[in-house]
């Protein structure tokens, strides 16, 4: 039970983490984007040019995306599965819960004058879904695990 309150906390603070990243301003994004940026380009080794420093830089706010949402999902689809044991259910919230997110997530930059994107809102969901198959797999994977310690005892 105790694992619900973790799980709950855990996914407030990354809903806090994407939403206040939408919050900033288009320059503080950009420094911290371009942060970032440089961080890859230098293990990557990668030479510096506009075109490759441009690609590079899309790549990783993209890349972001998905993480943040994959991080999301993974910890919504736990926190799902411990609330809803009927997979239908859970399933139908967790596509609800991830849309919502996701737009809301758009439409907060709208507002910090950094402007939406469709594109986001997609990359958004499927770093969510993402999140919620490897939550799904995880649980097959301890199922498993526990039936074959079972077996063995």
């Amino acid at each position: 039970m105790k694992y619900k309150y973790v799980l709950l906390v855990a996914f407030v603070l990354i809903v806090c983490f994407i939403w206040g990243n939408s919050l900033l301003s288009p320059e503080l994004s950009g420094r911290i984007s371009g942060a970032v940026k440089d961080f890859f380009a230098m293990l990557l080794g990668s030479e510096s040019g506009e075109s490759s420093d441009t690609a590079l830089h899309f790549w990783v706010r993209k890349l972001a995306h998905f993480l943040e949402f994959a991080a999301l999902g993974l910890v919504g689809s736990l926190l799902l599965r411990l609330c809803k044991r009927d997979r239908i259910i859970r399933w139908t919230c967790a596509v609800m819960m991830g849309g919502f997110f996701a737009l809301t997530d758009e439409t907060i930059q709208i507002f910090s004058r950094r402007g939406s994107s469709v594109r986001d809102v997609w990359i958004d969901l499927i770093g969510f879904f993402a999140g919620c198959l490897l939550a799904e797999f995880l649980m097959i994977l301890r199922r498993n695990f526990l039936a074959k310690r079972q077996k063995q005892t």
